[in-house]
């Protein structure tokens, strides 16, 4: 009994590191996430990244805290400190060119309260956050 628990065992073993290992070798690709090891240096999937939805998804994790979901800032406070985020949807954001807020991700504006970016976003990601902005908060097309 107890070697067919070990045999058991070591089979198991033995398919999930060929699982593993098979994913990395490059089969699968086209579930994993964009930007992650898997992706890396590989030709391009068959389905599009959707920047929009990305952009979303990196402004809800990054942004909304103080810029809100709506986009439209405000008195915040954060960690003590009481902020006003710019409105992403005024008229004078909306003017401000792409590499401005690529600028603002990367290197922060810390008189305002904002923090650098470039540590945990990527350039494209960054750029993906724009188009986000643009599109669906300042609804431009």
């Amino acid at each position: 009994m107890k070697r067919l628990k070990g045999f058991v065992f070591f089979f198991t073993l033995a398919l999930f590191l060929i699982a593993c290992s098979t994913r990395q070798n490059g089969e699968n690709k086209e579930n994993s996430a964009p930007g992650s090891p898997e992706t890396t240096n590989s030709a391009p999937s068959a389905t599009p990244v959707d920047d929009i939805a990305e952009g979303k998804k990196h402004y809800a994790a990054n942004c909304a805290r103080c810029h809100k979901d709506d986009g439209t800032g405000g008195p915040v406070e954060i960690e003590g400190r009481r902020l006003k985020p710019e409105d992403l949807t005024s008229a004078k954001m909306a003017k401000e060119p792409d590499e401005e807020y690529i600028e603002y991700m990367e290197s922060g504006i810390p008189d305002e309260g904002m923090p650098s970016f470039k540590e945990i976003l990527t350039k494209e990601q960054m750029d993906q956050v724009v188009k986000y902005i643009r599109k669906e908060l300042q609804k431009k097309q």
